[in-house]
């Protein structure tokens, strides 16, 4: 019986390079696409057809799109540089404040003993106008930040404003990448594994492939407003240690 592939499959990567690495499911898989590229030398003569057709290299590329983010992904596929955890860095977007009527003029940030701290700006609520870092003894419009304390200092000026800011602190749990210029071709190698199953008339067909080992060429983060994240993957095959390339199987 005839057999037709439809929907996206399953498509797992696991890292080969090195051992005892998590594999990765591209998971909520939207999109798969495998290119095999062959370029062609034509011989021609007067006329305008070849007479002949030479085969030379054989490019193997593919591209998947997917919504589930992992540190596996960035980790194991695209960076080859590990992960450490329990040192998320995040962020406080507009951590709402209000500079004290009386001295001391100061505010010591929610997440203070969540160190290291950076200063990412302060704004006044009331007109979203940026206030300026110094180093120390502010005045009106200004403001310095210890970040050994969390404490941002403002001037006598500002007493009573309203103010927004943000900040860059280290949580406990999570998982965090430190990429450090790395030397050129030390991308990390994966196989990956491709599987689609599709019932036709109560029979299962199935087609596979399995590309023996890749390296990735380009990750995509589009962040939209309203839309949920889909990475998109690109990718390029290579003939493993043993000289082999693909492997592919089909119910038919």
């Amino acid at each position: 019986m005839t057999a037709y592939a439809f929907g996206t499959g399953t498509l797992i990567a696991k890292r080969t390079d090195v051992t005892n690495t998590p594999p990765f499911m591209f998971g909520v898989l939207q999109s798969v696409s495998l290119d095999f590229d062959q370029k062609l030398e034509s011989l021609t003569g007067q006329n305008k057809v070849a007479v002949a057709l030479g085969d030379g290299e054989l490019k193997i590329t593919g591209k998947a799109k997917f919504a589930r983010l992992q540190m596996t992904l960035f980790s194991n596929l695209q960076t080859g540089i590990a992960s450490t955890t329990g040192a998320l860095e995040m962020v406080s977007a507009g951590e709402s404040a209000t500079v004290p009527a009386t001295s001391p003029y100061t505010y010591v940030v929610a997440n203070a003993s969540l160190t290291p701290l950076e200063d990412f700006g302060v704004f006044y609520q009331s007109s979203g106008i940026q206030l300026t870092p110094v180093a120390s003894g502010p005045a009106q419009g200004q403001y310095s930040f210890n970040t050994s304390t969390g404490t941002y200092t403002f001037a006598s000026g500002d007493a009573s404003a309203a103010v927004y800011v943000y900040y860059t602190y280290t949580a406990t749990g999570g998982n965090k990448l430190v990429y450090a210029n790395p030397l050129m071709g030390t991308a990390p190698v994966f196989e990956l594994y491709f599987r689609t199953t599709t019932s036709n008339y109560g029979v299962a067909k199935d087609v596979t492939i399995k590309l023996n080992a890749c390296k990735s060429s380009k990750l995509s983060l589009p962040f939209a407003n309203q839309k949920f994240t889909i990475p998109e993957f690109d990718f390029q095959a290579m003939a493993d240690a043993s000289g082999n390339v693909f492997t592919l199987s089909t119910t038919e």
